[in-house]
């Protein structure tokens, strides 16, 4: 039993000394992380088109988008060339708005800047087309602000302004400084 004994005992060290060895070596590895950059988005989409409901299932409003970019640090989403469709709650004509680039932010701000373009399929609407440098979007509430120039557009004027507030809903606008309007001449 003695020579069994030593022989499990030496077999015994053996494995010890090998599981003794692999661990010190696995310590002495550099531990490689993989740290994403501060600038680069969680994922991306391109040709993104999305649909938002309410909770009784009415169409609130569509998305679309050459290209899209979600950052989970700071909860924003970047977009290039944005189309958003809005649909008024109450069945209304809906607005169509249209960028170079925008911003959506997670208090449901979409600030759309570069080249901004307003327009109602409303053909009756006294204004037809909004047309700015940048344009904040409400998308719970539907209303539509802006500090910067602006240029309203309508069937026979068009009005340059600023401090532009407009409830999709109840399409009421108001703005808050008027620099210049021009009407149309028509041929009698």
């Amino acid at each position: 039993m003695s020579r069994l004994h030593t022989i499990s005992t030496i077999i015994f060290i053996i494995a010890l000394s090998i599981y003794g060895y692999m661990q010190w070596q696995k310590s002495n590895e550099p531990i490689v992380q993989i740290v994403k950059p501060k600038d680069e988005p969680d994922f991306v989409a391109t040709e993104l088109s999305s649909n938002q409901y309410d909770s009784m299932g009415n169409l609130t409003h569509t998305i679309y988008a050459d290209k899209m970019s979600h950052y989970m640090d700071n909860t924003e989403t970047l977009f290039l060339a944005p189309k958003y469709t809005l649909y008024p709650t109450d069945g209304s004509a809906v607005w169509h708005l249209s960028a170079n680039e925008g911003r959506l932010g997670e208090d449901n701000i979409l600030l759309l800047n570069d080249r901004v373009r307003l327009l109602s399929e409303d053909k009756t609407s006294f204004i037809s087309e909004i047309h700015g440098k940048s344009l904040n979007v409400d998308l719970t509430n539907n209303i539509i602000t802006s500090e910067q120039t602006i240029l309203l557009k309508g069937k026979d004027f068009t009005m340059y302004g600023s401090g532009l507030h407009v409830d999709i809903n109840t399409t009421k606008m108001t703005l808050n400084e008027h620099v210049q309007t021009i009407y149309k001449k028509h041929a009698s």
